[in-house]
C-alpha cells in the first residue's frame, strides 16, 4: 500500500519520523497529519504496516500546496544530496574496494549495417 510499509524498515521509517516531526511544528500541516494518523491506524488494524518517507512527503506536499507528484521530486533531490554527500566522504578514504577488471567473452552482439556516406 503506498505510504505504508517498507522492506529495509520493519516498524516505523526513521526519515518519516523525522518529518513527520517536523510537521508537527507546522499549523498548515494538522489536517493532513490528522489524515495520515487515520490511514495508519486503519491500515495497522489489518496489517502490520507502519508510515514510510511517502507518506511523510504526501503531507508535507499537501501542507504545503505543492503538486500532487512533488514528494517525488523532494525525494530525488533528497537522494541526490546524499549520493553526493558520500562520494565526497568516499573520496577522503583510502579506495575500500576491489575493482578487478574483466573481459567479456560471450556472442558478440550484431553490428549495425553502415550508414550513407
Amino acid at each position: 500500500m503506498p505510504g505504508l510499509g517498507h522492506r529495509l524498515y520493519q516498524h516505523e521509517d526513521p526519515r518519516a519520523e523525522v518529518l513527520f516531526g517536523l510537521l508537527e511544528e507546522v499549523p498548515r500541516a494538522a489536517a493532513a497529519l490528522e489524515a495520515a494518523r487515520d490511514v495508519v491506524a486503519t491500515a495497522a488494524r489489518h496489517a502490520p504496516l507502519h508510515a514510510n518517507v511517502d507518506l511523510a512527503l504526501a503531507v508535507l506536499s499537501v501542507a504545503c500546496g505543492m503538486p500532487a507528484d512533488a514528494g517525488e521530486t523532494v525525494f530525488a533531490v533528497s537522494r541526490t544530496a546524499g549520493w553526493i554527500a558520500h562520494a565526497l566522504e568516499e573520496y577522503g578514504e583510502r579506495p575500500l574496494r576491489m575493482r578487478p577488471g574483466g573481459q567479456y567473452e560471450g556472442l558478440r552482439p550484431p553490428q549495425p549495417f553502415p550508414g550513407p556516406a
